[in-house]
């Protein structure tokens, strides 16, 4: 770089700020230093490709007699199946893979923010991975990245009962004013931090992924003659399943065992019809299929068909009451959700999937026994 430095260009191109009052283009090499050296940044921290470009920027400091900061190099940060490339962020935006600059899939400033990724959980993850000078071909996981947000979300995050995909379920053996409260815990794992009351009615929701027409030994969710738990209150026998046009599911239909001792090998999220809120989910899986998508010629090539599925008619447990945007719950048994931008103060509200359960705490969320009755 030493060799003849190119500082600036001269083109005749109208810019698009200034027109065709300026033709002086200034060279990355030329900018860069003086601009660190005028904002007194103590250390420019680059990559290691520019490495060979530290003897030209602190030459271009010493001829101009200013201030020369310290100039670090270390090995690039890149993250699996994401794209991080200027270039390829633009080949995604202006092909309309993705929704903007802050769409979620992205992890852009704006789009982990969206996606509901806290700063914190993003500093840990940074310590994690911590920095070297092994080459910029090394990847992490965005599993880690994952795992630091879930963590803290655990910590933070309220739960709530909801159901992403909304099936009837119908307790045909109590009368249809039947009322009983029944306690959610907030944080399980500290339940002095709290509940919320929920009821049990006759009419409630469950999630679609929890009913099936055709039972088989490795599924513990609704199947005719099959029982299973409600979450926080008692097991149900289901006794008919309706379904519709295409054969979809429409109703289930069970009985209520107040009074079995019998233990269900699994308990269902659930929430009462008229204890409900209506709001879409959005639920985001990985956007590229590649795990190093920066060895792909051709990104769009990697892209995955299934990176968002959005849910118009999810509901959500009526004690939650803040939804500003930015806000967090966990969904039991479905994972941590965001408040999206896009809720509007008319009632419409939109939910980011920002982090799954773990496989180990879904499995763990599906076994656990139904909570103690209310004290009278």
């Amino acid at each position: 770089t030493m060799r003849d430095p190119v500082a600036y260009r001269i083109k005749y191109t109208p810019h698009p700020h200034v027109g065709d009052k300026w033709c002086i283009y200034p060279m990355y090499d030329f900018t860069h230093p003086i601009n660190d050296s005028l904002e007194n940044i103590t250390h420019s921290c680059c990559t290691l490709e520019f490495e060979i470009r530290r003897e030209l920027y602190y030459e271009t400091l010493k001829r101009l007699n200013i201030y020369r900061p310290f100039v670090w190099e270390f090995s690039r940060l890149n993250l699996s199946n994401c794209v991080v490339s200027k270039r390829k962020l633009q080949t995604l935006v202006f092909n309309k893979i993705v929704n903007g600059w802050d769409d979620p899939r992205l992890v852009t400033i704006y789009g982990l923010r969206r996606r509901g990724y806290t700063a914190s959980a993003i500093n840990e993850f940074c310590d994690l991975t911590n920095v070297t000078r092994r080459g910029n071909e090394n990847m992490i996981s965005f599993y880690l990245l994952e795992y630091c947000l879930r963590k803290e979300l655990d910590k933070t995050a309220e739960r709530t009962m909801a159901v992403i995909d909304p099936v009837k379920l119908v307790l045909e053996n109590v009368p249809a004013d039947f009322k009983e409260e029944r306690k959610g815990l907030l944080f399980p794992k500290d339940p002095e931090r709290g509940a919320y009351p929920i009821t049990l009615t006759k009419e409630l929701y469950v999630d679609r992924s929890d009913v099936r027409l055709k039972d088989s030994s490795d599924f513990y969710g609704f199947a005719v003659g099959k029982v299973v738990g409600l979450k926080y209150a008692y097991p149900v026998k289901v006794t008919h399943i309706e379904t519709g046009e295409n054969n979809e599911i429409t109703v289930v239909r069970a009985e209520l065992l107040k009074d079995s001792k019998d233990k269900p090998k699994s308990y269902v999220s659930w929430v009462p019809v008229n204890e409900s809120i209506k709001v879409e989910t959005r639920l985001y899986e990985l956007l590229i299929t590649a795990y190093n998508p920066n060895a792909e010629d051709d990104i769009l090539k990697c892209i995955n068909p299934n990176s968002l599925t959005v849910h118009k008619n999810s509901r959500i447990h009526s004690h939650c009451k803040d939804f500003k945007v930015g806000k967090h719950y966990q969904f039991e048994r479905f994972g941590f959700f965001c408040v999206d931008p896009d809720t509007n103060p008319d009632g419409y509200i939109v939910l980011n999937r920002s982090v799954t359960l773990a496989e180990k705490e879904k499995q763990k969320a599906m076994k656990e026994t139904a909570a103690p009755a209310p004290k009278k």
